[in-house]
């Protein structure tokens, strides 16, 4: 649950979202992976809002924070078609001691039908030893978008171990 306050008006707004965390010892069927974050914002890292830097030890690192960049992630899951939508998840491969390979991709459905999907990604690198996360990012122009509501759905396959995981949500795009 997040909670925000306006400094002038003293106004209260709340958000509130489920989200998963796989039990990794527990997972032999499905590939286990993180929330998925949808953003369409990424901003320098001197600009956060707040920062907690002091408190985290700096061989801890912060997962949306990629090359300076920290991905704000969208709570109301509307997009403007003149920006790109960024995809960020994590796929956990609790007893792998090399990163296994993964395959995944991106689809936007309108109603019944497949609207678009991008070019499935190979992953071969990036297993993090500490947590044995493998980062999964995409990023997806909008500009050719038509106008609507969409379930965006990721699919993220691990051929070696026959495993498979999926997630779906709405969005909106706006002018």
């Amino acid at each position: 649950k997040f909670l925000a306050r306006d400094a002038e008006t003293g106004r209260i707004g709340t958000y509130q979202t489920a989200f998963t965390i796989p039990n990794l010892d527990r997972e032999a069927q499905r590939l286990p992976i993180s929330s998925v974050v949808l953003s369409s914002q990424r901003v320098p890292l001197s600009e956060s809002l707040f920062t907690v830097e002091q408190k985290i030890s700096s061989d801890t690192a912060h997962p949306l924070v990629l090359d300076g960049q920290k991905l704000l992630p969208s709570v109301t899951r509307v997009f403007s078609r003149s920006r790109e939508m960024f995809v960020y998840l994590q796929a956990y491969q609790q007893a792998a001691t090399t990163t296994q390979p993964l395959v995944a991709f991106v689809t936007f459905y309108r109603g019944e039908e497949k609207a678009f999907e991008t070019t499935p990604v190979a992953v071969t690198d990036g297993l993090q030893p500490r947590s044995k996360a493998v980062p999964l990012r995409f990023s997806v122009p909008l500009d050719s978008f038509p106008l609507g509501r969409y379930d965006v759905q990721v699919t993220v396959l691990e051929p070696t171990g026959q495993k498979v995981a999926f997630w779906r949500a709405p969005i909106a795009i706006v002018q």
